[in-house]
C-alpha cells in the first residue's frame, strides 16, 4: 500500500454522548486511530532520528518509516534507511496490540459515572486482566491531572478553603494507608476548585502550616481573599500574599456582622465528593485512584473524553525515539473495586 502523509490540527472541542462513540468508532480502526492522532494521542509525524527528515506513513502496517536513501561518503554508493517505528510507540497506546477502537470504547466507558468490568470483557471481547490493565492506565492521566490541577483564585477573588475528614480503614487489618483528609479550596462566584487527599501512611496525619501552606501557595494564587476557619495551621496565610478571613465555627458557621465571612461553599463540595465516593469496599490504599478520576469527571464534565485524551497525549507525548515502558505506574486495583 502506498504511503500516506498524516498532518492534523490537533483538536480543539468535541463533544459526543456515550452511545454516539460507539456507534461511530465500533469495529473502525481507521476512524479511531484518526480521532487519537487529532487529540495528540498518536503522532501526526515523526522524524527519522538518523536522517533528520520527516518519515512516511504506512496505514496497513500501522508504521511510520524513512524511506530515504543514504549516501556513503566519498562513493557513490546508497543504501536506503531502515528505520521504521510503531505509530504506538511512546505513546498512551505503547506496547499493546489491541486496535484503536476497542481502547475508545473503554475509556468511553470507564469515563462514565458508574461502569463496570464485565460489560467491557463482553461487549468487547476483552479478558478481566485487559480490563483491569486499562484501567490502571487510565488511573496514570487522571492521577497527573489530579496533580497539576491549575490554582485558582488571584486578586480579590474570595476562596473557601477547609480540610474534611473523609474516610478510616476499617479495622486497620493489612492496611498500610489509614485516614484520609480531604483539602481544598472553591472559589466563591466561579466554582472554580482543587481539591487534595491527605493521607498518613504509619503515623499521625500532619495537618500543620508547615503541611498546609505550600499547599495553598501552588493551588491558590497571591491577592486572593481566603476565607477559612479558626485553624491554627492558617495563621501564617496573612504574611503569604493573601487576604485571611476567619470565621469561629464555635461560635457560628456564618460571621453575624459580615454574612460574606464563611465556608458553606467548600463543605457542600467536600459534602458533594463524599456523596459520589463512599461506597462498600472502598480501600483506602487505592483512594487516589478513585478520588482522581472522581474529580476529573466532576471538573469535566463538558467534553469528557476530550479533555482525557488531551490529558493522555500530555502523559505519553508520542515520541517515536522514546524508551518503551509507562513510568510511574500505578498499581492495580482488584476487579472487584469501581
Amino acid at each position: 500500500m502506498a504511503s500516506d502523509e498524516v498532518e492534523h490540527d490537533l483538536c480543539t472541542g468535541c463533544d459526543f454522548d456515550y452511545l454516539r462513540i460507539v456507534k461511530r468508532f465500533h469495529s473502525e480502526p481507521e476512524e479511531a486511530a484518526e480521532f487519537l492522532r487529532k487529540h495528540g494521542v498518536l503522532p501526526s509525524q515523526v522524524t527519522c532520528p538518523e536522517c533528520q527528515v520527516p518519515c512516511k506513513f504506512r496505514k496497513d502496517k500501522h508504521q511510520w518509516y524513512c524511506g530515504r536513501y543514504k549516501r556513503y561518503a566519498k562513493t557513490k554508493k546508497r543504501i536506503l534507511c531502515s528505520f521504521n517505528v510503531s505509530d504506538y510507540k511512546g505513546t498512551f497506546l505503547d506496547n499493546t496490540h489491541l486496535p484503536a477502537w476497542k481502547i475508545i470504547l473503554f475509556i468511553n466507558h470507564w469515563i462514565q459515572k458508574f461502569w463496570e468490568h464485565d460489560i467491557i470483557v463482553m461487549c468487547v471481547k476483552w479478558s478481566s486482566k485487559t480490563s483491569v490493565d486499562w484501567r490502571r492506565f487510565c488511573s496514570e492521566v487522571t492521577l497527573l491531572w489530579l496533580q497539576n490541577q491549575p490554582p485558582i483564585g488571584g486578586p480579590g477573588i474570595v476562596v473557601e478553603i477547609d480540610e474534611t475528614f473523609f474516610v478510616r480503614a476499617k479495622y486497620n487489618r493489612k492496611r498500610s494507608l489509614r485516614d484520609v483528609w480531604l483539602f481544598g479550596g472553591i472559589e466563591r462566584v466561579d466554582k472554580k476548585f482543587f481539591l487534595v487527599s491527605l493521607m498518613q501512611r504509619d503515623q499521625v496525619l500532619d495537618r500543620s502550616a508547615a503541611a498546609l501552606i505550600p499547599m495553598i501557595r501552588k493551588f491558590i494564587q497571591p491577592g486572593s481573599i481566603i476565607n477559612s476557619d479558626g485553624w491554627a495551621a492558617y495563621r501564617p496565610l496573612a504574611d503569604e500574599g493573601y487576604t485571611h478571613r476567619v470565621i469561629n465555627h464555635s461560635e457560628a458557621f456564618v460571621n453575624p456582622n459580615d454574612p460574606t465571612i464563611n465556608t458553606q461553599t467548600i463543605k457542600r463540595l467536600c459534602r458533594d465528593v463524599k456523596e459520589w465516593s463512599k461506597r462498600p469496599g472502598l480501600q483506602t490504599e487505592y483512594f487516589e485512584q478513585y478520588f482522581s478520576r472522581y474529580l476529573f469527571l466532576h471538573a469535566n464534565a463538558d467534553q469528557t473524553l476530550h479533555h482525557f485524551l488531551i490529558a493522555a497525549a500530555t502523559l505519553y507525548p508520542p515520541q517515536s525515539d522514546r524508551p518503551r515502558g509507562r513510568p510511574g505506574a500505578v498499581a492495580a486495583l482488584p476487579l472487584s473495586q469501581p
